[in-house]
C-alpha cells in the first residue's frame, strides 16, 4: 500500500533540515493552477495558449506551460513568484540556469556532463550518495535524447513511497513527446525516483546542495560562487563561469581571512562559511533597508497627520463616477475678481498686509476655489491650496467673493500621486490622460509644484515659449498655472521634437503648469481633443488632487527595474537610462521585488526616469498614514 510523502516529512527524515513554512505554500499556489489545466490539448496544428502567451504560439511549451502556471497563480493569489522563486524563461536550458544562478539546482543521477559532484551543504553527504526527493511545486528537468541538454519540464505534484521503501514521483506535465498523445495535453505522468531521464529539479529551498569547485571548473556553479566572492569583497573579475587563477587567488584570499585551509578549492568547509556570511550579511542588509525607511517616514509622522486633518481631499477613488462627478458640480467660492489679479490676504479683518513674500500670502481671481472660514464685520476668512501648494488663511473684503455653479456637462480631476488626468462627461468617466505636474525636486524651487485646489478653466490662450520650450493649446486655470499640450523643442532645421518632454510624462516635470498627453489614447483622447472641444465651455472645474497625506502607490514585485551591476548606485524604469554613461547600457535587469534583497538594498530610485521609491519606504510610508489616521481618530475612506 502507498502513502503520501510531503516535503516537510521527507526532509526531516533524509535530509535532516527545516523547510520554511511558505515554501509548501507557494509550490502549492502553482499546482492549484497546474491542476485546473489538466486535459488541455493543444491543437493539430500545435497551437497552444501557453506558447501564445510565452510569443510563440506554434512552438515547444513545456517551459511555457510551467512559466504560465506560476504567472497564473501570482494573479490569483497576488502573489510575486514568477522571476523571484520560479524562472520566466521560455526554454528548459534558460530555466534551469536560473535555478543553478539561485543555487537552487539539484542534480539527479549525476546530472549532464560536468554537473557531477553536487552535496548537501547541511552535512557535506553527496547527492548521489543521499538522492534528493522533491517537494510538491518543484520544476522537474529531464533528458531524453542523451545530447547532454535538457529537453523536458514539468512540475511536481507529489511523491508517494511504496512498503518496499522506493520513491515514486508524480508529476504534471505539458507537451510530452515521450510519453503523451499527439496533439500534445496537459497530464500527470509517474517516474521512479531514479529513473535515468530525470536530470534535476529546480526547488525553491535556498542554500541546500553545492559542488566542490577548483581550477579548470565551469558552468553555472563557477558563476554563482564568483559572484558570491565579489559580494563579499574577495573578487573584481568577471563573473564568466571558468575557475581560473584569479577566481582561485580570490578562494585563497577569502580562505586566508576565515582561517580556513589555504587550498585554491571551494571545498565544502569554504562554500558553508560562504553561503553563512552570506546570509548574515544579506540578513543585515535587508534589516537596515527596512530601519532605515522607518526611520525616513516616522519624521513625516506629525506633517502626515497635518495633511489628512487639514487637505481639502482625503482619499477617493477617480472611478467612482458619482462621487467625482458631485465633487466635480458642485458649488465653489471664487475671488471676483480678474483671473491674473492676485487678492492679496490680510492677517485679520483689518487690510493690514498679511505678507510681502513673493509666492505666498494672495490667491488668484475668477478661477481659484476658496474656502470661508469665519465673517466678521464685512470680511471673511478664506483658505486655499497658494502657490507653493501650501494650504493658506487669510482674510480678504466680504465683497470680494462670490459662488460659482460649475459646467454640468464636463469636468477634470488631475491626481497628483498618479500623475494621470481623468476626464468626465455628465457624469461619467469618459478616458484617462498620462500628465506631468510641476516638480520642487532637485534645483527647482517650492512654487514650481502645482497648487492643488479647485479650480475653473478660465481662458484659452494658446501656445506660449517657456525657455525653448513651444507649449500649444494652452488653458489657464490658476494665475500663471495653465493645462496644455506636452512641451516641444525645435531644432535648427524646423523639425518639431517631443521626444524629451514625453518621455516624462506620467511623472513631475513641469514648473507648475499641467503637461498632457500629445498622441491620442486607445478611447481617441489627448489634449488637443480638450482644446476643441472644451473651448467655449463656461467654469469647467478642474480639481487638482493632492498627495499630501495619501498612501503611495505599491509597484507590483514582478515589475521590471534595471541596474548597473559594475558600481551603480541607483535603480531604473528603463535598461537605457539617460542618466547613466553609454558604455554601461543596456542596464542588468532584475525586478522591483528584488530590491528587497541583498545587494539590491543599497540601491535607490533614479530620478531621470521616474523609479518609484524603494519597496521598503512605500510600505513603511503606508504603515504611518494608517497610523496618523488612529492617532487622530478618524477612519481612512481608502
Amino acid at each position: 500500500m502507498k502513502h503520501f510523502v510531503t516535503l516537510l516529512l521527507t526532509l526531516c527524515l533524509l535530509l535532516c533540515c527545516a523547510a520554511k513554512a511558505d515554501l509548501d505554500q507557494r509550490g502549492e499556489m502553482v499546482l492549484s493552477v497546474a491542476i485546473s489545466e489538466l486535459g488541455y490539448t493543444a491543437t493539430a496544428g500545435g497551437y497552444s495558449k501557453y506558447g501564445d502567451w510565452a510569443g510563440n504560439a506554434y512552438g515547444e511549451w513545456c517551459t511555457e506551460f510551467v512559466t504560465w502556471c506560476v504567472s497564473r497563480a501570482d494573479e490569483l493569489y497576488g502573489t510575486s513568484m514568477l522571476g523571484v522563486d520560479y524562472p520566466n524563461q521560455k526554454s528548459c536550458e534558460g530555466s534551469s540556469t536560473w535555478f543553478k544562478e539561485q543555487g537552487r539546482y539539484i542534480t539527479v543521477n549525476g546530472g549532464l556532463k560536468g554537473e557531477e559532484g553536487q552535496f548537501y551543504l547541511s552535512d557535506g553527504v553527496s547527492v548521489a550518495g543521499r538522492p534528493y526527493v522533491p517537494q510538491p511545486g518543484d520544476f522537474i528537468y529531464f533528458e531524453w535524447y542523451a545530447y547532454n541538454r535538457l529537453d523536458h519540464v514539468g512540475i511536481v505534484e507529489y511523491v508517494t513511497q511504496d512498503v518496499d521503501g522506493s520513491y515514486t514521483v508524480h508529476t504534471i506535465e505539458g507537451n510530452n513527446h515521450i510519453l503523451g498523445p499527439t496533439p500534445s495535453v496537459v497530464a500527470r505522468y509517474s517516474y521512479a525516483l531514479d529513473d535515468p531521464s530525470i536530470r534535476g529539479y529546480g526547488t525553491l529551498q535556498e542554500g541546500l546542495v553545492a559542488s566542490e569547485l577548483k581550477s579548470g571548473s565551469a558552468g553555472e556553479e563557477v558563476v554563482s560562487f564568483q559572484k558570491s566572492l565579489k559580494e563579499l569583497g574577495y573578487y573584481n573579475g568577471d563573473c564568466a563561469g571558468k575557475f581560473g587563477k584569479a577566481t582561485e587567488e580570490a578562494t585563497k584570499a577569502y580562505q586566508k581571512a576565515k582561517g580556513l585551509s589555504v587550498t585554491g578549492v571551494a571545498d565544502i568547509a569554504t562554500l558553508q562559511a560562504i553561503a553563512a556570511e552570506l546570509e548574515e550579511a544579506r540578513a543585515r542588509a535587508e534589516a537596515e533597508a527596512e530601519a532605515l525607511a522607518q526611520a525616513k517616514v516616522e519624521e513625516s509622522i506629525e506633517a502626515a497627520k497635518a495633511a489628512i486633518e487639514s487637505g481639502w481631499f482625503g482619499e477617493f477613488d477617480p472611478y467612482d463616477e458619482a462621487a467625482a462627478w458631485a465633487r466635480l458640480t458642485q458649488d465653489i467660492t471664487i475671488l471676483d475678481v480678474d483671473q491674473k489679479e492676485k487678492i492679496y490676504l490680510s492677517d485679520g479683518p483689518n487690510g493690514n498686509r498679511k505678507t510681502y513674500d513673493e509666492h505666498r500670502g494672495f490667491f488668484y481671481g475668477e478661477s481659484v476655489a476658496v474656502k470661508v472660514l469665519d465673517e466678521q464685520d464685512g470680511w471673511v476668512k478664506i483658505e486655499a491650496y497658494n502657490d507653493c501648494d501650501e494650504l493658506e488663511q487669510g482674510w480678504v473684503r466680504e465683497s470680494r467673493i462670490k459662488t460659482v455653479t460649475p459646467n454640468q456637462e464636463y469636468g477634470i480631476i488631475v491626481d497628483k500621486m498618479t500623475q494621470r488626468l481623468y476626464l468626465y462627461k455628465e457624469g461619467k468617466l469618459l478616458t484617462t490622460l498620462l500628465c506631468s505636474t510641476g516638480t520642487s525636486s532637485g534645483a527647482n524651487e517650492d512654487y514650481n509644484e502645482t497648487a492643488s485646489g479647485e479650480f475653473l478653466l478660465c481662458s484659452w490662450t494658446g501656445g506660449f515659449w517657456s525657455g525653448n520650450l513651444w507649449c500649444n493649446y494652452a488653458i489657464r486655470f490658476n494665475g500663471g498655472d495653465l493645462m496644455h499640450l506636452v512641451p516641444s523643442i525645435f531644432s535648427a532645421d524646423g523639425y518639431e521634437d517631443f521626444s524629451i518632454c514625453e518621455s516624462a510624462l506620467g511623472k513631475r516635470a513641469s514648473h507648475g503648469c499641467v503637461r498632457v498627453q500629445r498622441i491620442a489614447n486607445e478611447d481617441g483622447y489627448n489634449h488637443e481633443w480638450l482644446w476643441n472641444n472644451l473651448r467655449g465651455k463656461k467654469n469647467v472645474k478642474i480639481i487638482i488632487w493632492d498627495d499630501d497625506g495619501r498612501k503611495l502607490i505599491r509597484t507590483d514585485d514582478a515589475t521590471p527595474m534595471y541596474y548597473n551591476p559594475d558600481g551603480g548606485e541607483k535603480y531604473h524604469t528603463t535598461a537605457r537610462c539617460s542618466s547613466v554613461r553609454s558604455t554601461y547600457l543596456p542596464l542588468t535587469e532584475i525586478t522591483y521585488g528584488d530590491l528587497t534583497r541583498y545587494p539590491f538594498t543599497a540601491l535607490t530610485p533614479c530620478g531621470t526616469c521616474g523609479a518609484p521609491e524603494r519597496p521598503e519606504t512605500v510600505d513603511a510610508w503606508n504603515d504611518t498614514i494608517d497610523k496618523a489616521y488612529e492617532e487622530l481618530g478618524l477612519t481612512p475612506a481608502y
